[in-house]
């Protein structure tokens, strides 16, 4: 058995501690906590575009941009994608991100209702719905967060990238793939070639005259968002790579040796 399991520490509710004396009123913390609000802010208006996508796709019979479309379809090398196709993909990724959401509110509900303070930490929902509730709650997460052990660190690291993987590889993976495939098309599309057989970029094509402003707007969307996409992909894939020496050291379920870390916070104060 390993040592933490063997530290007995109790859970630590709400209902047990006065969150006030947590507060910190430097001007770095509140201007994280402004953050929060931001990301809450931006979350929903994410969710608003996905939901105002899916019915325009499933209403509309024809593409919303042309970028990357030739012959009413996106086609790259051997692989062709025909609205029929591109619009299904995109309506199933939206709806099951909004399947996920609604199952990520039902257990931060559960949570909630349970007052326990790592659980809180640990969904994500939760951990919001009481850091907007009040500035005392957002601080006393703060203090969780500033852990001293490396091995901690890392353990949060990897769970937090972990809780999100249903949604990076199944809601936005489909979609950013279908969006790299655009993109490259028409990448292909603004390249010349030289008489000496290499290619150059076409500069014209990328001051945008022959691009609609809706274009550019959606062409600056689709190489953010995929950039993200990418950058989320490739943490989860740094969060495998450290897991397998981490689940050796712990030798455990890593939700429980979390929560245990931050139970233990609260002892050690």
């Amino acid at each position: 058995m390993p040592d933490w399991r063997r530290q007995k520490v109790e859970d630590h509710k709400f209902d047990f501690i006065d969150v006030e004396d947590y507060i910190d009123n430097s001007a770095w913390r509140k201007f994280k906590y402004l953050l929060v609000f931001a990301i809450v802010v931006k979350g929903i208006l994410i969710y608003c575009a996905d939901l105002w996508t899916a019915v325009n796709l499933l209403v509309s019979g024809t593409w919303s941009s042309n970028l990357g479309v030739s012959n009413d379809q996106i086609s790259f090398r051997d692989i062709k994608i025909s609205f029929e196709i591109y619009k299904w993909i995109f309506a199933a990724c939206i709806i099951l991100s909004f399947i996920l959401l609604v199952w990520d509110i039902k257990k931060a509900i559960a949570i909630i209702r349970s007052r326990d303070i790592s659980y809180a930490f640990t969904s994500m929902i939760a951990y919001r719905y009481y850091a907007i509730r009040s500035y005392a709650h957002f601080c006393l997460f703060e203090k969780i967060h500033n852990s001293k052990k490396h091995i901690d660190e890392i353990a949060f690291f990897c769970f937090f990238t972990f809780r999100g993987w249903k949604r990076l590889m199944f809601a936005d993976g489909p979609r950013q793939v279908i969006n790299g495939i655009i993109l490259i098309t028409v990448f292909t599309k603004s390249r010349r070639r030289r008489p000496d057989g290499t290619y150059e970029l076409d500069l014209e094509f990328w001051n945008f005259h022959d691009l609609k402003p809706l274009n550019r707007v959606t062409m600056g969307i689709m190489m953010f968002t995929l950039t993200l996409w990418v950058i989320s992909v490739l943490m989860m894939i740094a969060a495998i790579f450290l897991y397998i020496p981490l689940v050796l050291h712990i030798q455990g379920n890593l939700k429980e040796f979390c929560c245990h870390k931050i139970d233990k916070r609260f002892v050690s104060d």
